[in-house]
């Protein structure tokens, strides 16, 4: 994209109303604070509960992918900012009905409420690509998103646990808050803010959505990634309690990976600066050596290791949260790149989906083991591997990024003349 552009307060204040949708992003999960006080309301067992977990990731799935299609395109962003925003308030309405809506009513709610947070997330990183154009201003802006989800996480997943003290249903109460991203998108998100990109190329023909080769490559290695952290994940909790059996002790060693997470949105558009791409793979080999710790911590012993182990492992995790949007929004034209912000969210829920059941086949191969030693052995290689591919493809990544910007400045110079 070009380097050159000029931010206006309009703009700016796009950001801050898509920032507060971003801020409720990362909530689906947020009602396992009243898993319990549900079962005892509907008479329903664990795995019924889970599922109003699990129905909502699953559906941010497509929805993520047709926001992606359409958004920018079709529907403008106010549109879609204003839809994702309404479906996530109509996901909270439980609060004011409680026991009085059916346990079916509950489980409809949630899934409108995943077809709200699906859209979420491919919708700001598309705008933000639009309104920073140039790449380090891009990469800062993208990393400050990132703080504001991560910070969302914890406020919100918080709130919910206080307020699920009070009454099971006031837990839901954490969606209302999509109100005011609904309100501020009225007043501003205006698609006059948001730069157009054009829909046809120099010779007339319209922008194809296509993403290079490479790109596709760094979603492949994006899904590997998050198949190995979300599948240590759900062995991380049986790691830590086999040293720790205080659970306050072991939510606060969990709570650390949001730390390290943010710590990377600070490093990250200063390393990308010098670097672009090839920060990534830099950023990963901290997260591998977080992930060999955490299983070392476990084998040692040793508690203050743990702590270490999830900041490191968090860090070099939410690398690829950030790095792989920024990278891919160098590879596209601006007119798909809602598009291409939808496919890297589809490929990260992707991974952890399925991290499960490839957890299940290692350990029937490997065998009957506590903490599952084949599954970290296998998982640790994975990232190895997708470490040792990282360094090739960025490298291939900022060649044809070059390439792109030089053809769009020549374009651009060709419609001046």
């Amino acid at each position: 994209m070009a380097e050159k552009m000029k931010i206006t307060p309009g703009q700016i204040g796009v950001y801050v109303a898509l920032m507060t949708l971003y801020f409720i992003a990362p909530t689906h999960s947020a009602i396992n604070a009243v898993s319990a006080d549900v079962m005892a309301t509907y008479g329903v067992d664990a795995n019924a509960v889970a599922y109003l977990v699990s129905i909502t990731n699953l559906l941010e799935i497509p929805a993520a992918f047709v926001i992606g299609l359409i958004a920018g395109r079709k529907l403008s962003y106010r549109i879609c900012a204003l839809l994702s925003s309404a479906l996530i308030f109509i996901g909270g309405l439980p609060t004011f009905f409680g026991a009085s809506l059916s346990f079916e009513m509950l489980m409809v709610t949630r899934c409108i409420l995943g077809l709200g947070l699906g859209c979420v997330m491919p919708i700001v990183l598309a705008v933000i690509s639009l309104l920073f154009q140039k790449e380090s201003t891009r990469a800062t802006m993208m990393s400050v998103a990132n703080i504001v989800f991560s910070i969302g996480m914890i406020a919100t997943t918080s709130i919910a646990g206080f307020l699920g003290a009070i009454s099971w249903n006031l837990c839901w109460g954490i969606y209302l808050f999509a109100l005011v991203p609904f309100i501020l998108s009225i007043f501003l998100v205006n698609p006059k803010n948001i730069p157009q990109p054009p829909e046809t190329t120099k010779s007339g023909e319209k922008v194809k959505l296509r993403l290079p080769a490479v790109g596709w490559f760094f979603l492949i290695l994006f899904l590997c990634a998050i198949i190995m952290s979300q599948s240590l994940f759900n062995l991380g909790g049986a790691t830590i309690a086999a040293v720790v059996d205080n659970p306050a002790v072991i939510g606060t060693i969990f709570s650390c990976f949001s730390i390290g997470a943010m710590i990377t949105a600070v490093v990250f558009p200063i390393g990308y600066r010098f670097l672009r791409a090839n920060i990534l793979p830099i950023l990963w080999i901290v997260g591998l050596i977080g992930y060999a710790c955490w299983y070392a911590a476990h084998v040692t012993g040793n508690v203050a290791l743990f702590y270490v182990a999830i900041i490191l492992a968090g860090f070099g995790t939410n690398a690829f949260t950030i790095a792989v949007p920024m990278i891919l929004s160098t590879l596209v034209a601006p007119a798909v790149v809602a598009a291409v912000m939808g496919f890297s969210y589809v490929f990260q829920n992707g991974g952890g989906f399925i991290a499960s059941p490839i957890d299940q086949a290692i350990s029937m191969i490997g065998g009957p083991d506590p903490i599952m030693s084949s599954v970290w052995i296998f998982n640790i290689i994975l990232g190895i591997i997708v470490l040792i591919c990282l360094f090739f493809v960025a490298k291939k990544s900022n060649k044809i990024s070059d390439e792109q910007k030089a053809e769009e400045e020549k374009e651009g110079t060709a419609i001046a003349a």
